[in-house]
């Protein structure tokens, strides 16, 4: 399996009633590709971030992480667009 067949099965893989086969193939390939253990890890934390935005369990994001968050997001908006809030 490659990364292009993992992140077309993702949905199917964060299902809990995926089939066992599917898990396996992708965990197998997760072993051993970074980028793709960083995608699954990242949606995983979104799943939960998102699960637990009712208005009973909030969570505060220290803000080191939000302001490091904040310039990963306007560098990569930079290089992908060639333009900036600087432009």
């Amino acid at each position: 399996m490659d990364c292009n067949e993992v992140l077309e099965q993702l949905a199917d893989y964060l299902d809990e009633e995926a089939r066992a086969e599917l898990c396996r193939e992708i965990e197998e390939h997760l072993k051993g590709c970074h980028d793709c253990q960083l995608e699954v890890d990242t949606i995983k934390k979104t799943i939960v971030l998102y699960q637990a935005d009712d208005r009973s369990r909030r969570i505060e994001v220290p803000i080191h992480v939000s302001r490091k968050l904040e310039k990963a997001l306007a560098d990569a908006y930079r290089e992908g667009t060639g333009t900036g809030p600087s432009d």
